[in-house]
């Protein structure tokens, strides 16, 4: 169907493959893997509507032949090229963040060195252009990849890569985008879990993080989210400014709709299935921080008993 440009019917064809591939456990036969490279091809992606189902394929490739696809390099740096090219759209670069969230967690860490600093940069370049009341989705976006990535890695690698960059860059984005954006942006309940997680291990397990001056700060965003029960965005100002409302309206008449009998388990796209207990977990590693640095006792002893932790 690909190979002969049946335009029409790629979006379900896609699909249907997406969930096939996603009920499979590891190894990935090979009748799978030699048809991945055609669908990096570009001109598959310059369809719109074969990228929603194309990146839902793309993340079951990854999570179910992490190992066989990094042990292919050409198909490695295509795929990052990829990421790359998508990060740079306020079109598609919501699903950039969902590939690199992919790798994020099935691509084995050894690897990082190679790529993450480079995708890392090009979003952070991103981030500097929009506008300063921003709220939208490629900022949940960032949010939501660097919280992962600190949540399945723990911190230190990342805060090494921003220190590398910029001395003070940390605590620079912590204290001028986390703690007053956290809150604002993040609202899906998986997002809101990674951010919770990731933040709290960035502020507890972290020791250049314990004495960031905005410690406090850090940690009440990120227990204020334990009590948000938004689900949405809903009428946070700048939530939409960055959406591009001509390609809505063309988003919705194009070819793409999700099939009913081929929709992804919500339940297996819970990156930290291991954390069952969010509020637990925080208050864990605020109990062992206390221990660790005497001259956090006070603010952490504050914050479990407002946040009953």
């Amino acid at each position: 169907m690909i190979q002969h440009d049946i335009t029409e019917f790629q979006p379900y064809y896609i699909q249907i493959v997406s969930q096939l591939l996603e009920s499979r456990p590891a190894p990935v036969p090979d009748t799978y893997m030699q048809i991945l490279p055609s669908l990096l091809q570009p001109p598959l992606w310059a369809a719109r509507s074969n990228q929603p189902a194309l990146t839902r394929l793309i993340k079951a490739y990854v999570a179910r032949a992490g190992a066989q696809i990094v042990a292919n390099q050409g198909t490695f740096h295509q795929i990052l090229g990829l990421v790359q090219t998508l990060m740079v759209s306020k079109i598609t670069d919501t699903f950039a963040f969902a590939i690199l969230n992919a790798v994020i967690c099935h691509v084995p860490k050894e690897k990082f060195p190679e790529f993450v600093p480079v995708l890392t940069n090009a979003a952070l370049e991103r981030f500097q252009k929009l506008p300063a009341a921003s709220n939208g989705k490629f900022l949940r976006g960032l949010l939501t990849f660097l919280c992962l990535y600190m949540a399945k890695h723990g911190p230190d690698m990342l805060v090494d890569q921003l220190e590398g960059t910029q001395a003070g860059l940390t605590e620079q984005f912590v204290t001028h985008v986390m703690v007053p954006k956290l809150t604002v942006v993040v609202a899906d309940s998986t997002d809101k879990k990674i951010c919770q997680v990731g933040m709290t291990r960035l502020l507890c397990e972290c020791a250049r993080a314990t004495q960031f001056g905005c410690w406090s700060a850090g940690m009440e965003a990120t227990c204020k989210l334990l009590r948000d029960t938004r689900v949405g965005l809903g009428d946070v100002a700048g939530a939409e400014d960055e959406l591009d409302f001509e390609f809505l309206a063309s988003y919705n008449n194009s070819a793409y709709m999700a099939l009913h009998n081929a929709a992804q388990d919500k339940a297996a796209a819970d990156p930290l299935a291991d954390v069952p207990d969010v509020p637990a977990f925080v208050s864990q590693r605020l109990q062992a921080l206390a221990a660790q640095a005497p001259q956090l006792a006070h603010p952490v002893a504050s914050l479990r008993q407002t946040y009953q932790l």
